[in-house]
């Protein structure tokens, strides 16, 4: 029986399921990539599309092992080599990167700090037993596997990929707070939490400190309060009824004018007085008669903020 090492070549741009990847990768696992016809033995990536379910052939093969798959979204599996399988540090990364999620998120599933998983990775600090056990019962993984790369990696609930992933995306979203970013917001914001236009959402990590109904977004515009935020950063704030005298000085803050535009400032206090300036210095601090002219009113106070940052 031939191997499917050249299945991109004979399938390119085809659609394929989840259960076919797995089979293919199943195949070219018994037959180790044996060269078909002459050809060179390759292994081939394949790309993820979550959204739609399927899974779509990629045209290029790479010679180097598990070297990570070029898409344009979604979630890039490799090939576990036997190399790959004979040490612990590099089967974490490879379960990791299966499940699409990043160090810090996948940190964030365990209750680990970004940091550690970076050393358990590296191979910097040896991986507890217990936490491999966690890692195994979190993710359905297989213990056995994971610790010495022994057996079938998922284990014994052979979820499929589609299953895995969909559990995962679960827990992510369980553990998020889903924000509304506001566009303009009403006389009677934040008395009357519904006088907003909300014009999209951002998700961030559940906290104490953080309360639906008692928070929302704003996107930075402009350069104002450069160079601490940048255009299309986003901020998340407590909403705030008061005169500013008892927020700390330097926290920012936002502000609503007449229209009911919304401005991302930072709160001064000079002398008793509160001053409401950005960052740039280009632009002047507005004092309290400018504030009171314009109708200026604090709606908010800091509590997070989201950086943009271009690929």
């Amino acid at each position: 029986m031939k191997g499917l090492c050249n299945f991109a070549d004979e399938r390119s741009g085809g659609l394929l399921t989840v259960k076919d990847i797995i089979q293919i990768d199943r195949i070219n696992a018994k037959f180790k990539c044996k060269p078909v016809e002459g050809k060179s033995s390759f292994s081939t990536g394949f790309f993820y599309n979550i959204s739609y379910g399927l899974v779509n052939t990629h045209r290029e093969y790479y010679t180097q092992l598990c070297t990570k798959v070029k898409g344009y979204g979604g979630i890039s599996m490799q090939h576990c080599t036997s190399g790959e399988a004979g040490n612990i540090h590099n089967r974490l990364r490879y379960l990791r990167k299966t499940l699409g999620l990043s160090q810090e998120e996948f940190g964030e599933r365990i209750g680990k700090s970004l940091r550690t998983i970076q050393y358990w990775e590296a191979g910097t600090v040896q991986i507890p037993d217990t936490a491999l056990k966690l890692i195994a019962s979190t993710f359905g993984v297989s213990y056995e596997w994971l610790k010495t790369g022994q057996g079938e990696m998922w284990g014994r609930e052979k979820l499929s990929l589609e299953e895995i992933i969909e559990r995962e995306q679960r827990k992510l979203l369980e553990s998020k707070i889903k924000v509304p970013v506001v566009g303009k917001a009403g006389a009677g914001f934040p008395h009357s939490p519904s006088d907003i236009e909300v014009i999209g959402v951002v998700f961030v990590s559940k906290s104490p400190y953080l309360k639906e109904g008692k928070i929302f977004a704003v996107q930075v515009s402009g350069d104002s309060m450069h160079p601490a935020l940048t255009e299309g950063d986003y901020v998340v704030f407590q909403t705030y009824e008061g005169d500013g005298s008892d927020i700390p000085n330097g926290k920012i803050v936002v502000v609503r004018n007449h229209s009911g535009e919304l401005l991302v400032k930072r709160l001064l206090k000079m002398n008793g007085t509160v001053l409401l300036a950005g960052d740039n210095p280009k632009y002047p601090p507005i004092f309290p008669q400018q504030a009171e002219a314009e109708g200026l009113r604090i709606v908010g106070v800091a509590v997070k903020i989201l950086k943009e940052f271009e690929a």
